[in-house]
């Protein structure tokens, strides 16, 4: 990780939320957060996800178009990638929401984690679930904000542990190209969005 910030000329910050990032911090794509969480460590380029060529000449950073932007986060995946596996480092490093890039445990993802606790009798009891009521599609509900595969989806992968037929509910305006073939994906319609989103829909529920 210092390795990566020192090639790239990185500046780290401390967690803050992405207004209060850009009015400390402007719009210069090297100004990252970095967040270790135990398990991952997660750096989120709130600048750096979409640049325009005039920025990504300014960085001195060859960044190639990944579908249809210009993402700082993929030449830094691609060296951490080589350095990791040349160390080897049991890490994967993967684009994760909207700007993030993960460092995860290789093999954890919430794919085998959700996956872990629909197998284990005790966990869905405490949830008030029982293996047989999970073998209809209409008892589990997936809710999130990122399921674009192409651009760092990280929420697919709880589709990927479950039936599908579960119907998972999109809080972002995606593309629906992005979505997982075959799966139970609706965007949401409702006046909001994300998490305002997410109230509006479980107040709808009442």
């Amino acid at each position: 990780i210092a390795q990566l910030i020192a090639e790239f000329k990185l500046q780290t910050h401390e967690p803050v939320t992405a207004a209060e990032f850009k009015q400390k911090y402007g719009d210069n794509p090297l100004d990252v957060i970095i967040e270790d969480r135990g398990p991952q460590i997660t750096f989120e380029f709130i600048n750096g996800h979409d640049l325009t060529p005039e920025q990504e000449a300014a960085i001195e950073v060859s960044v190639p178009q990944t579908h249809g932007a210009l993402d700082l986060r993929i030449p830094i995946l691609e060296r951490a990638d080589v350095l990791l596996q040349a160390a080897d480092i049991p890490v994967t490093p993967r684009l994760a929401g909207v700007w993030a890039l993960d460092f995860a445990l290789k093999g954890v993802s919430k794919t085998q984690s959700v996956k872990r606790i629909l197998a284990d009798e005790a966990c869905l009891s405490a949830l008030g679930l029982s293996t047989q009521a999970l073998q209809d599609p209409a008892t589990v509900e997936i809710w999130g904000d990122k399921f674009d595969q192409f651009r760092g989806g990280t929420d697919r992968h709880i589709q990927e542990a479950v039936d599908p037929a579960v119907r998972a509910i999109d809080f972002r305006a995606e593309d629906p190209a992005g979505f997982l073939e075959g799966y139970n994906t609706v965007i949401w319609d409702g006046q909001h969005h994300l998490h305002e989103g997410l109230l509006e829909y479980l107040q709808s529920r009442h």
